[in-house]
């Protein structure tokens, strides 16, 4: 008797929970304007979201965009979202109507961590304004995109180059010591320290960044169908997400405490020290900085400022190995404006376009974020002659504006000649928006365009970099995670001087 009961209740519980899903998305096509953007034929309560494989999301976007044009929506579950490729599309939505374009959706895998606490997922508002302000004023404050920071860069591009030497011609993978040194700059800013690679908290931490890039990937139906986190499978994924945060949460508990001990308001040390000098010197009314948001605006900075310059410095490497006459154009460029025994100032970078389109390319032809970070509609607007309602999420590819043959020809090619106009100048088309573009354009871009260059100038000058001989082709699709990473690989690294 007891086992029928238990039956016809989990039957019970279905059939609600099967209704309320059918309910809600009625009501969601329903909610539907006449001139909302076209979808992809999808299944009864899924909508299109067994058709958006994991892996290569941004593949498939962009293939959709060929059918269905530069704007079209999905079906997530019970959830409309836009997605905008394209240029045109995506500078009308965050350049024109970046009043519009510039909020954040509500994502449980956010949520749970009070992530509107921080920049990157916060509402867009007045506060948001204010906080980006400040982010601008402490970057600024500690040199970036100033002849100030390049000691710090520099400090980290010898450390790298003598890792590099250590391998001593042998193959090996560059992705973890770049991290590292990548890792050692923004850490400097946020928390007044380096770290030594092998030290364990480090490390922990690291990977912990790692794992929550890729699994932001991998739990987004969580996003779309919450009440999917008390479901075997999920549930893992979800508890797994929460315990990262909590340890992270704990990690940097200890920095902001020490700063807390230490802190001295006449000597501002770090990124820590300046959020609590806002506290000190502004009532609760006026700060919107409280000891919640230093930890969030904390580990923001920390963890994309490090995972995306080292993603695009590990897609350079590989480039250039499987490039070796441009890579040859590289550092004949570099040994006779600059040699081989000083890291080139930043501010030498028009001095040098081979290298600067190097890295343009580089960046273009695997976008690190290649959907961007999710967007939200504030107000009832329009896209491209659609209308899109308010809180609706749209999605930005980024991907499609990178690979579109109407302004890269030979999209995957590796051609950074491509950036240079005819008289050897470097020229950036519109179409160009690696940090994305409009109100919500990364934060750390300039922080980012130092580093890709002082890191890739001090590798070329003593390095030339190959493949092993008989190494079996590398995957240039890479690995999608929040950023898409290179896959796994081997490099050599052959000293240019002995």
């Amino acid at each position: 008797m007891e086992s029928v009961e238990l039956t016809t209740g989990l039957v019970w519980v279905c059939t609600f929970l099967l209704s309320l899903l059918c309910l809600r998305t009625w009501v969601g096509r329903r909610r539907r304007p006449d001139k909302f953007p076209p979808s992809p034929p999808g299944l009864p309560f899924l909508g299109n979201l067994l058709s958006l494989s994991p892996r290569e999301p941004h593949l498939q976007l962009t293939a959709w965009r060929r059918r269905y044009g530069d704007v079209f929506s999905l079906r997530m579950g019970p959830q409309n979202v836009v997605v905008v490729n394209g240029c045109a599309a995506v500078r009308e939505a965050l350049v024109m109507k970046g009043a519009h374009f510039s909020d954040r959706p509500s994502l449980l895998l956010t949520d749970v961590c009070n992530c509107k606490e921080g920049l990157i997922m916060a509402k867009y508002g007045k506060k948001w304004k204010s906080f980006r302000r400040f982010g601008l004023s402490a970057l600024r404050h500690f040199g970036v995109g100033k002849e100030k920071m390049e000691p710090i860069i520099r400090r980290e591009c010898r450390v790298l180059v003598s890792c590099f030497k250590d391998q001593e011609g042998r193959p090996f993978q560059v992705s973890r010591f770049i991290q590292t040194a990548v890792c050692n700059v923004i850490a400097s800013i946020v928390l007044g320290t380096r770290f030594e690679p092998d030290a364990p908290e480090y490390k922990e931490e690291i990977e912990r960044v790692d794992r929550t890039f890729q699994l932001f990937l991998d739990a987004q139906p969580l996003n779309f169908y919450p009440a999917l986190r008390h479901v075997p499978g999920f549930r893992g994924m979800f508890r797994e997400w929460v315990e990262m945060d909590h340890k992270s949460d704990q990690w940097y508990g200890k920095f902001i405490a020490e700063h807390k001990e230490t802190f001295d308001p006449t000597n501002i040390r770090d990124l820590i020290d300046m959020c609590l000098l806002e506290i000190e010197q502004k009532s609760v009314s006026e700060t919107f900085v409280t000891e919640v948001t230093i930890r969030h605006i904390a580990s923001e900075f920390f963890d994309a400022g490090t995972e995306t310059t080292t993603t695009t410095l590990g897609w350079a490497l590989l480039y250039l190995a499987l490039n070796p006459a441009w890579q040859r154009k590289v550092q004949e460029e570099l040994d006779a404006v600059v040699g081989s025994d000083e890291i080139p100032a930043y501010s030498r970078r028009e001095e040098l376009p081979y290298t600067e389109a190097t890295i343009l390319e580089s960046q273009r032809i695997r976008t690190t974020v290649p959907l961007s970070v999710p967007h939200c509609t504030s107000s009832p607007t329009s896209l491209q002659g659609y209308d899109i309602p308010a809180h609706t999420q749209v999605w930005v590819n980024l991907w499609s504006v990178h690979m579109d043959p109407a302004y890269w020809p030979h999209p995957d090619t590796f051609d950074p000649g491509r950036f240079l106009d005819g008289s050897g100048r470097v020229k950036v088309p519109e179409a160009f928006m690696p940090f994305s573009t409009g109100r919500r354009i990364c934060l750390g871009e300039q922080l980012a365009k130092m580093e890709l260059f002082l890191f890739l100038t001090s590798l070329l000058q003593q390095f030339t970099f190959k493949l092993p001989e008989g190494a079996p082709e590398p995957d240039l699709s890479g690995v999608m995670g929040a950023t898409l990473l290179p896959g796994p690989y081997k490099i050599l690294a052959i000293c240019r001087k002995t």
